[in-house]
């Protein structure tokens, strides 16, 4: 009884490094929570896919999203609790990094792989005994959205070495597991094509994103070298970044199962209001002459107007009556491309406009976010 006295009274102080330590090696966080929490640097992870969208789920974009990167130093306490905390199965010693980039969503999962070698078509190619070729072993990410984020924020500070908490995924259950189909790149992971479509992707890699001049001539993407293609061999991220980990925690925590999926306000709720029946926010488009009057809400007239699409200004008012924006023309042509806006969401171009349900604003016959659009300006 001494003895839980005694443990009872002593105050445990909740250091990021002890939340890093408890919280991220529970079993009882999903599968998506499985493996070891390492250090890597971004430009030594390979693609896994061949093409991804420009966007995540909720709309925000990838460039959008790596500005939101920050990055900050690595625990200068390391040092002292990696001989006695650091698992017997990481590497010992220091990381060689300078930096740890800290993302806004969540840990990026890789899994140390020989992937098949592919034309450009696709087709896996076979050596002259009909064998699938394999090329050489990489770690490769299963979130190929946030590592092309992530890549960017590191490329933008290169030569800095840059880090990033990742979660070695290490036991594959057979050959069914829904990441392994995406296994599809035709560059060994080296670049990604970035579109909607394969029409209208264009490819990238991290070299394009470096300072002018740092890459040398040519301005070609350096082979980054993992330290080791086992978890064993990489630094544990739970002592040299422990911050790092419970901000991949929080992030964690707003963001339901799914590749790549990242829930930003105020999208999560403009999802679900998409989702309910919308029969009776039915509003007819806009049938306005170049200039005419409307009468909106407390009968207060406003003028309108048709003029040409603004690139920047563009606000709505989310399903809580918040003001969202302004955001500019691209992000609102991608945005409805994929069905965020309902009918009578009340949108404006300008902030000085008066807003206006989302099929009101365009003429008849006119491609929303493209050349023209109705404006309703106060009466003076």
């Amino acid at each position: 009884f001494g003895s839980r006295r005694c443990r009872a009274s002593t105050a445990v102080v909740a250091t990021p490094r002890l939340l890093a330590l408890r919280g991220m090696h529970r079993s009882d966080r999903g599968d998506r929570d499985e493996g070891k929490l390492r250090l890597l640097c971004p430009l030594s992870i390979r693609f896994s896919q061949s093409r991804i969208a420009p966007q995540f789920r909720d709309g925000h974009l990838l460039d959008e999203t790596s500005a939101q990167v920050y990055e900050a130093p690595l625990d200068s306490d390391g040092a002292k609790f990696a001989t006695a905390e650091a698992p017997s199965d990481s590497a010992a010693g220091p990381p060689p990094y300078d930096v740890i980039l800290v993302p806004p969503f969540p840990l990026i999962r890789v899994i140390s792989w020989r992937p098949k070698v592919r034309s450009s078509d696709g087709e896996a190619q076979r050596d002259q005994n009909g064998d699938v070729m394999l090329g050489k072993r990489n770690w490769f990410a299963l979130d190929n959205r946030r590592l092309q984020s992530m890549q960017r924020a590191a490329a933008m500070r290169w030569p800095k070495r840059c880090c990033v908490v990742v979660r070695c995924i290490e036991e594959v259950l057979g050959q069914t597991i829904r990441e392994l189909r995406k296994f599809r790149t035709t560059t060994e992971g080296k670049s990604v094509d970035i579109g909607f479509h394969f029409g209208d992707s264009k490819p990238w890699s991290w070299a394009g994103e470096a300072p002018p001049g740092v890459l040398g001539v040519g301005g070609s993407c350096p082979e980054v070298v993992p330290e080791g293609y086992l978890a064993e061999e990489l630094w544990d991220a739970s002592i040299w970044a422990p911050h790092a980990v419970v901000a991949a925690n929080h992030a964690a925590i707003d963001v339901a199962p799914g590749e790549d999926e990242t829930e930003f306000a105020p999208f999560a709720a403009l999802r679900a209001r998409t989702a309910i029946d919308s029969s009776q926010d039915e509003v007819a488009p806009a049938t306005l002459p170049a200039t005419s009057q409307r009468q909106v809400a407390g009968g207060v007239v406003s003028h309108c107007a048709l003029t040409t699409c603004p690139t920047h200004g563009w606000e709505y008012l989310d399903p809580s009556g918040k003001i969202q924006g302004p955001f500019d023309l691209a992000k609102m042509r991608i945005w409805h491309q994929h069905g965020f806006f309902y009918p009578a969401l009340p949108m404006r171009c300008q902030s000085a406009d008066d807003f206006a349900p989302f099929t009101q604003i365009w003429p008849m016959g006119a491609q929303p976010f493209t050349t023209q659009v109705v404006r309703y300006r106060p009466q003076a």
